[in-house]
């Protein structure tokens, strides 16, 4: 796997060589990555630098294929979301028992046995995201409830297809570990969104008067989670 940089983003790329292909093409497949094909006389030195040129509309490719609402099966090349952005997925096989999720250098690095379900690696992929909402969304809840003085009985986090988050009568608020798909500022307001519920068990004037105090342009954010939920 070959690799150039744009920005700040590596594109990882796969040479295929053909000696029946006059012209080098370039290919972004869902279940494939980025594919170079191209004469086995055309050096790596050459296709880097068309990789380079072509880089623009290599992300934007990407992008697309990760705000696809069908995911389908999670494979090398595929694109999963983490922080509002989707990112490439390099699926390693090995011999292993169980499955590791990773997110380093802007990319997922998942390891599975060379034997696995899709069942059992969507596991894998949710308990990632459970860990990190864990340990992004608690700290998220303590500094908003200094800030709010308003302080939950207790904090969950539980997956859902429907809520981002909720508030019980008994105060108690539950986060969807999902919501580590969303972007670090969406994350925030629905953080502040629940607290505020703690007041006010109801989407009042009051209620929204209170979440504006804290995050003024509240109304754009709820414009942003219904766009995200499109693409998820």
């Amino acid at each position: 796997m070959k690799n150039v940089q744009y920005g700040t983003r590596t594109i990882e790329y796969e040479i295929v060589r053909n000696n029946r292909i006059k012209h080098i093409y370039i290919t972004v497949e869902r279940d494939k990555g980025v594919l170079v094909k191209a004469a086995d006389s055309v050096s790596v030195k050459e296709i880097n630098k068309l990789v380079k040129h072509k880089s623009a509309w290599i992300v934007k490719k990407l992008e697309s294929i990760g705000k696809s609402v069908d995911f389908g099966e999670i494979v090398t090349g595929s694109r999963l979301f983490y922080l509002g952005k989707s990112y490439y997925v390099n699926l390693i096989k090995e011999e292993r028992e169980d499955i590791e999720v990773e997110f380093i250098h802007s990319k997922f690095k998942i390891k599975a046995p060379t034997k696995y379900s899709q069942e059992s690696l969507q596991e894998a992929i949710d308990q990632f995201y459970q860990f990190k909402a864990q340990e992004k969304i608690t700290k998220l809840v303590r500094k908003w409830s200094n800030v709010m003085q308003l302080f939950p009985e207790h904090i969950a986090f539980r997956k859902s297809k429907t809520k981002w988050g909720s508030c019980s009568p008994r105060n108690r608020l539950s986060f969807n570990p999902e919501l580590m798909k969303l972007s670090s500022s969406l994350i925030e307001y629905v953080v502040v969104h629940e607290l505020a519920h703690i007041v006010y068990k109801n989407h009042s004037k009051e209620f929204w008067a209170l979440i504006k105090k804290f995050i003024r342009n509240y109304s754009q954010k709820e414009e942003e989670l219904k766009v995200f939920e499109r693409k998820l």
